[in-house]
Protein backbone atom coordinates (compact mmCIF):
# COMPACT_ATOMS: atom_id res chain seq x y z
CA UNK A 1 0.00 0.00 0.00
CA UNK A 2 0.97 3.39 -0.06
CA UNK A 3 0.51 6.61 2.41
CA UNK A 4 0.71 10.36 1.34
CA UNK A 5 1.08 13.17 3.76
CA UNK A 6 -0.65 16.17 1.68
CA UNK A 7 1.33 16.88 -1.57
CA UNK A 8 4.29 14.87 -0.80
CA UNK A 9 5.58 11.90 -2.27
CA UNK A 10 3.89 8.35 -0.79
CA UNK A 11 5.40 6.61 1.09
CA UNK A 12 5.74 2.74 0.28
CA UNK A 13 5.06 -0.54 2.70
CA UNK A 14 4.98 -3.31 2.31
CA UNK A 15 4.81 -6.91 4.25
CA UNK A 16 7.70 -7.64 6.01
CA UNK A 17 9.55 -4.21 5.57
CA UNK A 18 10.14 -1.32 7.63
CA UNK A 19 8.88 2.04 6.31
CA UNK A 20 10.60 5.10 8.49
CA UNK A 21 9.14 8.57 7.49
CA UNK A 22 11.66 11.04 9.18
CA UNK A 23 11.41 14.89 9.86
CA UNK A 24 13.09 17.78 11.43
CA UNK A 25 9.92 19.94 11.23
CA UNK A 26 7.64 20.15 13.89
CA UNK A 27 4.61 20.72 11.69
CA UNK A 28 5.06 17.83 9.40
CA UNK A 29 5.79 15.61 12.64
CA UNK A 30 2.46 17.01 14.41
CA UNK A 31 0.56 16.47 11.46
CA UNK A 32 1.89 12.88 10.77
CA UNK A 33 1.49 11.63 14.07
CA UNK A 34 -2.46 13.63 14.48
CA UNK A 35 -3.24 11.91 10.97
CA UNK A 36 -2.41 8.55 11.81
CA UNK A 37 -4.64 9.13 14.85
CA UNK A 38 -7.64 10.33 12.52
CA UNK A 39 -7.41 13.69 14.11
CA UNK A 40 -6.65 15.61 10.92
CA UNK A 41 -6.94 14.73 6.96
CA UNK A 42 -3.50 15.09 6.16
CA UNK A 43 -2.70 11.31 5.31
CA UNK A 44 -4.18 9.21 3.05
CA UNK A 45 -3.59 5.65 2.19
CA UNK A 46 -4.47 3.10 -1.21
CA UNK A 47 -4.03 -0.61 -1.64
CA UNK A 48 -2.14 -1.85 -4.96
CA UNK A 49 -5.32 -1.49 -6.98
CA UNK A 50 -5.33 2.46 -5.60
CA UNK A 51 -8.18 1.85 -3.77
CA UNK A 52 -8.43 4.12 -0.79
CA UNK A 53 -8.51 2.68 2.32
CA UNK A 54 -9.35 4.28 5.92
CA UNK A 55 -6.92 4.89 8.14
CA UNK A 56 -7.92 3.38 10.91
CA UNK A 57 -8.80 0.39 9.39
CA UNK A 58 -5.27 -0.56 8.06
CA UNK A 59 -2.95 1.23 10.56
CA UNK A 60 -2.98 -0.21 14.60
CA UNK A 61 -1.60 3.17 16.27
CA UNK A 62 0.59 2.40 19.24
CA UNK A 63 2.78 5.63 18.72
CA UNK A 64 5.09 5.80 21.82
CA UNK A 65 6.10 2.38 23.17
CA UNK A 66 7.31 4.32 26.66
CA UNK A 67 3.97 3.23 28.61
CA UNK A 68 4.04 -0.54 27.91
CA UNK A 69 0.87 -0.64 30.40
CA UNK A 70 -1.19 1.02 28.00
CA UNK A 71 -0.09 -1.04 24.98
CA UNK A 72 -0.65 -4.17 26.79
CA UNK A 73 -3.83 -3.18 27.66
CA UNK A 74 -5.08 -2.84 24.00
CA UNK A 75 -4.55 -6.11 23.03
CA UNK A 76 -5.70 -8.28 25.98
CA UNK A 77 -9.24 -8.76 24.71
CA UNK A 78 -7.63 -9.69 21.51
CA UNK A 79 -5.64 -12.12 23.10
CA UNK A 80 -8.44 -13.90 25.12
CA UNK A 81 -10.83 -14.32 22.08
CA UNK A 82 -7.47 -15.82 20.01
CA UNK A 83 -7.44 -18.09 23.10
CA UNK A 84 -10.92 -19.13 23.65
CA UNK A 85 -11.19 -20.01 19.94
CA UNK A 86 -8.22 -22.00 19.61
CA UNK A 87 -9.12 -24.15 22.63
CA UNK A 88 -9.73 -27.88 21.43
CA UNK A 89 -13.00 -29.98 22.30
CA UNK A 90 -10.66 -31.85 25.06
CA UNK A 91 -9.98 -29.13 26.84
CA UNK A 92 -12.68 -27.16 26.80
CA UNK A 93 -14.36 -30.17 28.42
CA UNK A 94 -11.81 -30.25 30.85
CA UNK A 95 -11.88 -26.81 32.09
CA UNK A 96 -16.39 -27.19 32.30
CA UNK A 97 -15.58 -30.14 34.32
CA UNK A 98 -13.40 -28.42 36.78
CA UNK A 99 -15.72 -25.25 36.54
CA UNK A 100 -18.86 -27.55 37.44
CA UNK A 101 -16.93 -28.99 40.86
CA UNK A 102 -15.98 -25.50 41.65
CA UNK A 103 -19.82 -24.20 41.39
CA UNK A 104 -20.68 -27.62 43.46
CA UNK A 105 -18.31 -26.86 46.29
CA UNK A 106 -19.07 -23.14 46.35
CA UNK A 107 -23.03 -23.96 46.11
CA UNK A 108 -22.46 -26.93 49.31
CA UNK A 109 -20.80 -24.17 51.15
CA UNK A 110 -23.65 -21.05 50.76
CA UNK A 111 -26.51 -24.32 51.65
CA UNK A 112 -25.02 -24.78 54.70
CA UNK A 113 -25.86 -21.06 55.71
CA UNK A 114 -29.32 -21.85 55.70
CA UNK A 115 -30.02 -18.25 53.93
CA UNK A 116 -32.04 -17.53 50.89
CA UNK A 117 -29.29 -17.27 48.67
CA UNK A 118 -28.68 -18.96 45.13
CA UNK A 119 -25.56 -18.84 42.30
CA UNK A 120 -26.00 -19.64 38.61
CA UNK A 121 -23.47 -21.54 36.84
CA UNK A 122 -22.35 -19.71 33.67
CA UNK A 123 -19.16 -21.48 31.76
CA UNK A 124 -17.96 -18.26 30.60
CA UNK A 125 -14.24 -18.41 29.14
CA UNK A 126 -13.58 -14.66 28.55
CA UNK A 127 -14.67 -14.26 32.49
CA UNK A 128 -12.45 -17.55 33.88
CA UNK A 129 -9.79 -15.86 32.19
CA UNK A 130 -10.37 -12.30 33.65
CA UNK A 131 -10.44 -14.39 37.18
CA UNK A 132 -6.87 -15.79 35.67
CA UNK A 133 -5.50 -12.10 35.58
CA UNK A 134 -3.90 -13.03 32.20
CA UNK A 135 -1.13 -10.62 31.66
CA UNK A 136 1.74 -9.79 29.65
CA UNK A 137 5.04 -10.46 31.76
CA UNK A 138 6.54 -7.22 33.32
CA UNK A 139 9.87 -7.97 32.15
CA UNK A 140 8.51 -7.63 28.33
CA UNK A 141 6.31 -4.45 28.94
CA UNK A 142 8.97 -2.70 30.99
CA UNK A 143 11.39 -3.08 27.84
CA UNK A 144 10.71 -0.89 24.78
CA UNK A 145 11.97 -3.72 22.41
CA UNK A 146 10.05 -6.59 24.19
CA UNK A 147 6.95 -4.08 23.74
CA UNK A 148 7.14 -4.08 20.13
CA UNK A 149 8.22 -7.70 19.76
CA UNK A 150 5.28 -8.67 21.44
CA UNK A 151 3.11 -6.46 18.85
CA UNK A 152 4.10 -8.07 16.19
CA UNK A 153 3.83 -11.20 17.07
CA UNK A 154 0.19 -10.91 18.71
CA UNK A 155 -0.34 -9.60 15.32
CA UNK A 156 0.44 -12.83 13.55
CA UNK A 157 -0.87 -15.12 15.73
CA UNK A 158 -3.95 -13.07 16.00
CA UNK A 159 -4.05 -12.77 11.92
CA UNK A 160 -4.33 -9.01 12.43
CA UNK A 161 -3.86 -7.43 9.02
CA UNK A 162 -2.83 -3.53 9.74
CA UNK A 163 0.23 -1.93 9.80
CA UNK A 164 1.80 -1.12 13.03
CA UNK A 165 2.46 2.20 13.49
CA UNK A 166 5.70 3.12 16.21
CA UNK A 167 7.21 7.11 16.63
CA UNK A 168 10.64 7.66 17.84
CA UNK A 169 11.87 4.00 17.76
CA UNK A 170 15.38 5.15 17.31
CA UNK A 171 15.45 6.88 21.23
CA UNK A 172 14.56 3.45 22.55
CA UNK A 173 16.20 0.40 20.52
CA UNK A 174 20.32 0.17 19.97
CA UNK A 175 21.37 -0.14 16.41
CA UNK A 176 21.61 -4.06 17.18
CA UNK A 177 17.92 -4.20 18.26
CA UNK A 178 16.95 -1.57 15.46
CA UNK A 179 18.92 -4.95 13.12
CA UNK A 180 17.23 -7.68 14.92
CA UNK A 181 13.68 -5.93 14.58
CA UNK A 182 14.57 -5.83 10.86
CA UNK A 183 14.64 -9.43 10.96
CA UNK A 184 11.65 -9.97 13.29
CA UNK A 185 9.27 -8.03 10.70
CA UNK A 186 10.35 -10.43 8.25
CA UNK A 187 9.61 -13.29 10.04
CA UNK A 188 6.37 -12.29 11.03
CA UNK A 189 5.36 -11.17 8.06
CA UNK A 190 3.77 -7.91 9.18
CA UNK A 191 4.00 -4.16 8.00
CA UNK A 192 6.28 -1.41 10.34
CA UNK A 193 5.91 2.35 9.77
CA UNK A 194 7.98 4.32 12.21
CA UNK A 195 7.40 8.12 12.60
CA UNK A 196 10.98 9.51 13.14
CA UNK A 197 11.75 13.03 14.67
CA UNK A 198 15.06 12.80 13.40
CA UNK A 199 18.12 14.51 11.01
CA UNK A 200 18.66 13.14 7.74
CA UNK A 201 21.95 12.95 8.39
CA UNK A 202 20.92 10.24 11.07
CA UNK A 203 19.72 7.43 8.21
CA UNK A 204 22.59 5.32 8.91
CA UNK A 205 20.41 4.13 11.63
CA UNK A 206 17.23 3.19 9.53
CA UNK A 207 19.98 0.96 6.76
CA UNK A 208 18.13 -2.03 5.44
CA UNK A 209 15.07 0.25 5.86
CA UNK A 210 13.12 2.26 3.96
CA UNK A 211 13.69 5.64 4.41
CA UNK A 212 11.55 8.61 3.75
CA UNK A 213 12.22 12.22 4.75
CA UNK A 214 10.77 15.84 4.85
CA UNK A 215 13.27 18.33 5.91
CA UNK A 216 12.09 21.57 7.73
CA UNK A 217 11.73 23.39 3.82
CA UNK A 218 9.19 20.78 3.07
CA UNK A 219 11.59 19.08 0.40
CA UNK A 220 11.06 15.74 0.28
CA UNK A 221 14.11 12.90 0.57
CA UNK A 222 13.77 9.14 -0.45
CA UNK A 223 17.43 7.59 0.68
Amino acid sequence: MKISYKTHIPFQVDNQKITVVGTNSPIVYTDLVNGFQDKNECIEIVDDQYNQIEVGKITDWIGDVGDGTLVAQKYLSKVEKLYSDSLVDENRNKIHDQMNELFNTVSEQLFMLDLPISIDYDFEIKRLLKFCNIRFDPVLTNNPYGIIESVLKIHEECDIKSCVVLTNVAHYLTPSQYLDLIELVKQTNQSLVLIEFTEIGCQEFYKNSEFYYIDADFVDWHL
